[in-house]
């Protein structure tokens, strides 16, 4: 008895009446014993190339792969024969960013850029032609495991895999894929953030050498600390936004880092600076802080917050652990400790959850030996 015919060679073929390009092989149905016409359209693959010739250059390259792993005794019948499976990946780094420019700020999208030119060099070097459905876990491993070798921290490592998660996250939400190779990786552990709380006499130093050298910068600091605005966001804060009868101001989804509106409220210090003719004569739409720390309709930079934190740092000779970000933390860990309930100081901080806000209560305290001392029971 002859042996049955397990598939008939896939072909590349062209229908100008109906679906335009495809593939098509015959395979051996294991459920009826015969042989089934298969057919993968890749139509809409052709738009991703600029001449036709390229195009069908790749889409050989494809049959090949097909009759390879027909050869092989692979059977279509496990597998999705979507085109989308056989795109090349690296063409797909682009239309992620294209499709992530749409809903993120400028800022948060760098992060996003950086990853897909680290992740496209290393494709380029390592696997040129990998279709986005072939993009199994052992790449994934070697991926990651190059990363880790060029000797950076755990919180870098943690944050490629979390970018990593999100693109074939995408991929497999637009039907590129069909699994997340980078799932289930462990996270590395990672060491407390370099930052410790500032204490008050601490604040207080820092306030005299902003009164006598920038008084204008203790706006940052108090809206850092009291409002619990993020530096980032501050930069682009407008006159607008102020309301002084009220005492807050409004953080636009647009600035604000988790895009969602809130109300910070100002200390009574604040609504006496931000009364001073400079931004009583501001523009509605200026910038409440640009250079000089006034307004202007020109932001200031963050990147100055840094450079005159660091100036008053090291003339008041504190320590690289009291960073601007501690005084939002020092803010937060105040606000818990002085019995404030756990979810307004959430909602003031703009927390996703509780278990981020509580964290703070936790924080490394440079005065809390002495505190307890002072505050033990007696025995």
């Amino acid at each position: 008895m002859p042996k049955l015919l397990q598939y008939y060679p896939a072909v590349l073929k062209y229908s100008a009446k109906s679906i335009g390009y495809y593939i098509e092989y015959y395979a051996i149905d294991g459920t009826t014993n015969e042989l089934r016409r298969q057919i993968v359209k890749i139509n809409r693959l052709k738009k991703r190339y600029r001449t036709v010739p390229e195009f069908k250059a790749q889409a050989l390259m494809l049959v090949q792969e097909l009759n390879t792993k027909l050869a092989g005794g692979w059977s279509p019948f496990l597998e999705s024969s979507n085109s989308r499976f056989y795109t090349p990946l690296l063409l797909l780094l682009d239309e992620y960013l294209e499709d992530k420019e749409k809903e993120l700020r400028k800022a948060s999208l760098l992060n996003y850029k950086s990853f897909c030119k680290v992740f496209g060099n290393w494709i380029k070097e390592n696997a040129p032609t990998v279709r986005s459905g072939n993009f199994s876990r052992v790449y994934a491993v070697q991926y990651l495991d190059d990363f880790y070798k060029k000797k950076i921290v755990a919180r870098t490592y943690n944050n490629q895999l979390k970018q990593c998660r999100a693109f074939f996250s995408w991929l497999v939400e637009k039907c590129y894929a069909k699994e997340n190779p980078f799932a289930n990786f462990k996270t590395k552990r990672t060491d407390q953030k370099r930052r410790i709380l500032i204490p008050e006499n601490t604040r207080k130093e820092i306030r005299e050498w902003c009164l006598a050298n920038n008084p204008n910068y203790l706006i940052v600091l108090q809206l850092v600390f009291n409002s619990l605005i993020r530096p980032k966001e501050i930069s682009e804060l407008r006159i607008k936004d102020l309301n002084l009868q009220e005492k807050y101001i409004l953080v636009r989804p647009e600035v604000a880092k988790t895009h969602n509106a809130r109300y910070a409220s100002l200390s009574d210090e604040l609504v006496a600076l931000f009364s001073a003719p400079e931004f009583a004569k501001a523009k509605l739409n200026d910038y409440i802080l640009g250079n000089g720390y006034v307004p202007s309709s020109v932001p200031i930079s963050k990147a100055r917050f840094r450079k005159d934190w660091d100036k008053m740092r090291k003339a008041l000779n504190l320590p690289d652990e009291m960073q601007l970000y501690s005084l939002r933390d020092t803010g937060i860990n105040t606000l818990l400790k002085n019995g404030v309930d756990t979810l307004t100081v959430m909602q003031h901080a703009d927390h996703h959850d509780l278990s981020i806000t509580t964290r703070y209560a936790n924080h490394a305290d440079p005065n809390l030996i002495k505190h307890i001392n002072e505050n033990a029971p007696t025995f």
